[in-house]
């Protein structure tokens, strides 16, 4: 077992590498704006609006992600204050360092696990975007060295399943 952990740290290590940005000036920036469109506080004030704004079900059906989107974080948080993995490298702005300060699985990408899946069932129209918005958080927070790859395939993972959870058990899967 110990091997097969072994081989998966290096191979996590190796791939998070490869995408660091870090001597690319112009990507660096970008990926700094974008590894923020997982910030829980945006979610909380999209979600809010949402739901003050739609009416049922429309309504019903984004406070039903807020939901999942709690579920998740409880799972994540809890394996994350077990497990302790450090993060690749500390940056300020990115996360709390007091509470916070563990790296897999990550939190954002347990919420933007939730947002193609989700964020499609609320709002299909932009299902496409949703996916976008995704995959490109969680690889920027890889880009900036918060994260190792791993830690944001597994949150995300997370939060995906979370959703389909969800959606199954409201029969909205066929």
């Amino acid at each position: 077992m110990r091997t097969l952990l072994g081989r998966w740290d290096a191979w996590d290590r190796r791939w998070s590498n490869r995408l660091r940005v870090d001597d690319k000036p112009a990507w660096k920036h970008l990926a700094s704006v974008v590894a923020h469109w997982g910030d829980g506080p945006i979610w909380l004030v999209l979600w809010l609006a949402g739901a003050l704004y739609f009416a049922p079900p429309t309504r019903w059906r984004i406070l039903l992600w807020v939901g999942a989107s709690l579920v998740a974080a409880v799972v994540t948080y809890s394996i994350k204050f077990t497990l302790k993995r450090p993060r690749p490298s500390q940056i300020d702005g990115f996360y709390s360092k007091t509470y916070d300060r563990h790296a897999f699985p990550s939190g954002h990408a347990t919420r933007m696990g939730t947002l193609p899946v989700l964020g499609a069932w609320v709002f299909p129209p932009l299902a496409g975007l949703f996916c976008f918005v995704s995959i490109a958080c969680i690889l920027a927070r890889v880009a900036l060295g918060i994260h190792y790859l791993g830690d944001v395939l597994a949150g995300w993972v997370i939060g995906v399943g979370v959703s389909l959870l969800l959606l199954w058990g409201l029969g909205a899967l066929i």
